[in-house]
């Protein structure tokens, strides 16, 4: 029994690696996304009695890999997202590099976004623009997030206090695309978080309000480090 258990088994490992990005229909830029808790891409192999699960990490970006892969065709579905519901169906994938972008409509896109430290004020200021992806979508909250890594976002951030860092809309408010948004966040009531001499991220975010899509993440502009 122990040299039996011990057999290598003769089954050929993962041959196929398949790497892209979420990207924007409209004009191709990154969909940028929650390294934690956010989208996911989930996969299914076919072929096999029973359909089993499998999820890959997507990055801030909005860029993936996945190196270990078996070559088969898959249905891929793109779960608890900051866009409008995606579904590819038996995707072919092959031995080697695959290469498999996400054209997708983006529920928001924050737009035009500045984040800069006004020095006189002593705060870290952003100010952008927002679009709906389709008419129907509303903005429900807004938010400057900060944290001492590239990971920032809602699930990763410093609890930051005062006012001005994030507005909730209640109830939920019609996108127009002319109006400015300016958040901020007050450098000296976060002493103890955001100190001096160090470098932190920042980033805008914005959560939609959508009925009937299922879960829904928060959209992103890029990140702006700072060194304070």
């Amino acid at each position: 029994m122990a040299v039996t258990s011990c057999e290598i088994d003769d089954f050929p490992g993962p041959d196929a690696q398949v790497f892209g990005a979420i990207i924007d229909s409209l004009d191709g830029a990154l969909v940028e996304q929650d390294i934690q808790t956010g989208s996911q891409i989930e996969v299914q192999e076919l072929g096999f009695p029973t359909l089993v699960s499998q999820f890959w990490v997507i990055k801030n970006n909005g860029e993936y890999r996945n190196n270990l892969v078996f070559s088969n065709d898959y249905d891929i579905y793109m779960r608890n997202g900051n866009f409008f519901p995606y579904t590819l169906r038996e995707v072919s994938i092959t031995p080697g590099e695959n290469e498999i972008d996400f054209r997708v409509v983006p529920y928001i896109r924050v737009k035009n976004c500045i984040i800069t430290r006004d020095q006189a004020n002593n705060r870290i200021v952003a100010t952008f623009t927002l679009e709906a992806g389709k008419p129907i979508v509303k903005v429900k909250s807004i938010r400057l997030y900060a944290f001492s890594d590239q990971y920032v976002g809602e699930y990763i951030k410093f609890a930051t206090t005062g006012t001005g860092f994030s507005q909730t809309f209640s109830p939920t408010i019609a996108i127009n695309p002319a109006t400015t948004y300016t958040l901020s966040i007050d450098l000296a009531a976060n002493s103890t978080l955001i100190k001096p001499g160090r470098s932190y991220f920042f980033r805008v975010g914005a959560m939609a309000d959508v009925a009937g899509v299922g879960t829904i993440r928060t959209n992103y502009a890029p990140n702006v480090k700072i060194t304070l």
